[in-house]
């Protein structure tokens, strides 16, 4: 089975500052600590001149949209989420989105090539089984070296093009 890394395409006008309120302790994201948040959250972001929503959002964590936590629940019941309202206070513009914990599995292999300095990965191998049946993930140690938010089963990712996901970019994964 094939894999993917799914992220935001920045090439978009996407919201930033996100979570500029602090309304979500970034420590509390864990399957644990999520339980002691709100069933919704009112986070602050600001939105662009003709911004642009996307799907998925990576930074500072993983917001998804209403079709793709439906679709990443279908494939991955056990995933724990909030929801949240981006709002920008300025303009009032709003756009809900769901605040997920998915799993971090230790997975890269020992085939993973970093530059000569030793803060990015050139050349990403995924361990197929260390991976197991997980659909959609992320990567234990990857998000520190690049921007890539999660990795996806080829099933899940054709999925989510189906129900005409939009702002993300994919990358074939290498496996072992």
């Amino acid at each position: 089975m094939k894999y993917f890394l799914i992220g935001t395409d920045e090439k978009n006008r996407n919201p930033y500052n996100i979570n500029k309120n602090r309304a979500v302790d970034i420590r509390m994201l864990t399957r644990e600590g999520i339980r002691t948040l709100p069933r919704w959250n009112i986070i602050g972001m600001n939105l662009p001149d003709e911004g642009f929503f996307p799907d998925l959002i990576c930074s500072p964590f993983i917001l998804m949209s209403h079709s793709c936590i439906g679709t990443a629940t279908m494939y991955q019941p056990d995933i724990i989420y909030r929801g949240v309202k981006l709002w920008d206070r300025d303009s009032g513009v709003n756009r809900t989105y769901y605040l997920s914990v998915l799993d971090e599995l230790d997975c890269m292999s020992g085939q993973t090539q970093f530059n000569t300095v030793g803060n990015r990965i050139t050349r990403l191998v995924l361990d197929r089984d260390r991976i197991g049946e997980n659909a959609v993930f992320r990567i234990k140690g990857y998000n520190r070296y690049n921007k890539g938010c999660i990795a996806g089963r080829l099933d899940f990712v054709e999925s989510l093009l189906r129900r005409g996901i939009e702002g993300i970019t994919l990358e074939e994964a290498e496996l072992v």
